[in-house]
């Protein structure tokens, strides 16, 4: 349903969702497989696998309000919503349920690290629930989609930093720092280098 991947300035944001319009147009899955192939969409919350791979980050509600692990904005339903409406009209198998929603979860918990849950969710919505959405041409949510890679691109521009999700849980253990980022140059100052080797890891809140 989603498989997305978003270049943004110049970190490469590989980003995979669950329906994200994206790299590949019939089997988007986030970080795995899924099937809403999107149009070309940004991967992983511009998470990267840089030191490691995309994975999941710790979670917030929105553009800033932290929740829990796993869920972020308690809005991980959306992700299981969507991979159902994808089901009946570009079916890949409901074996592949569970997979598809872990991987569109993660994407959820990256999003949330660069402030931009909120528009990824309401591209998971439109998707879901949009009658008039198209999984084949991935046509009917371009507004939302638009939305959150431009979040994204914002997201990388503005801190000169992309995701690291997969580094989360090894690395960021303050629950006050809970995201793992890789920077270009600096960080900001409310992150903390916790890898020094290479390009390097930080923890920070959500940038």
């Amino acid at each position: 349903m989603n498989k997305s991947s978003l270049t943004c300035g110049v970190l490469g944001l590989g980003l995979i969702a669950f329906a994200c319009g994206a790299t590949d147009n019939k089997s988007p899955a986030s970080g795995g497989s899924s099937p809403v192939a999107g149009a070309g969409a940004p991967g992983t919350a511009g998470s990267t696998g840089s030191a490691g791979s995309t994975a999941s980050a710790g979670s917030t509600a929105s553009a800033g309000s932290t929740a829990s692990a796993g869920s972020p904005g308690g809005s991980s339903d959306l992700c299981a919503q969507q991979f159902d409406a994808m089901e009946k009209k570009c079916p890949i198998g409901a074996d592949s349920k569970d997979a598809n929603v872990q991987a569109c979860q993660a994407d959820q918990q990256d999003y949330a690290g660069i402030g931009c849950l909120t528009q990824f969710n309401s591209w998971l919505t439109c998707t879901a629930s949009n009658a008039a959405y198209d999984c084949e041409t991935d046509t009917g949510c371009e507004t939302s989609q638009a939305s959150y890679f431009g979040c994204q691109s914002q997201a990388v521009q503005r801190t000169g930093c992309v995701r690291l999700g997969s580094q989360d849980k090894m690395r960021c253990s303050d629950a006050s720092k809970p995201y793992a980022f890789s920077c270009l140059a600096a960080a900001p100052s409310t992150c903390v280098q916790v890898v020094t080797e290479g390009a390097g890891i930080w923890c920070c809140p959500q940038l």
